[in-house]
């Protein structure tokens, strides 16, 4: 280990990996404990599988990470990354961002995450692009709000600072995995 950094060896590793599937099962079996007390949630076959889907993908690219980088904080920054991106797309798809549900306008949010995911691909994924690609991202959230509240569409602050500053922490958390390097 050189300087700060520092590096998870497989007992650590292997811990994330069981908190990160162990954490998602807990995600998706909630709706049908619910299910089972209350009439408030009512998910069908497909909300399940959606959201099957989408902890799979967010898992997937959770393991991704793991085999990628040894570094705790770059790890750190994926997480948050991740879950920022998680929260706004099932925020999206679930309730609709801005407005309701219906609101063709929530179209919009997926620039937001496009913007994430070619920029990571761009970046190829080190640390100090992806702190410049969150940084976009955030950038983009904050223009999305403007845009909403321009258009006199009904975007919550709370929600935009919440997003806008998981994409500030994933950014500073990769910036500083950069310097450890």
């Amino acid at each position: 280990m050189s300087g700060d950094t520092v590096k998870l060896v497989n007992g650590q590793t292997n811990l994330l990996r069981t908190v990160m599937w162990g954490g998602a099962t807990a995600l998706l079996l909630a709706p049908a404990v619910a299910m089972q007390f209350t009439t408030e949630v009512q998910w069908t076959l497909f909300d399940f599988a959606l959201m099957g889907v989408l902890l799979a993908v967010a898992c997937g690219t959770g393991e991704l990470v793991l085999r990628a980088s040894d570094s705790l904080t770059y790890r750190l920054g994926a997480a948050v990354a991740i879950g920022t991106t998680f929260v706004l797309g099932v925020g999206n798809l679930a309730v609709g961002l801005i407005g309701s549900e219906d609101n063709p306008a929530n179209d919009r949010v997926w620039a937001v995450l496009a913007v994430g995911v070619v920029g990571a691909l761009i970046a190829r994924f080190r640390p100090r692009g992806l702190s410049l690609v969150m940084l976009a991202v955030a950038a983009c959230q904050v223009g999305l709000a403007i845009y909403a509240d321009a258009t006199a569409q009904d975007l919550p602050l709370r929600i935009t600072v919440v997003l806008v500053t998981g994409w500030l922490v994933a950014a500073a958390l990769f910036d500083r995995a950069a310097r450890e390097r």
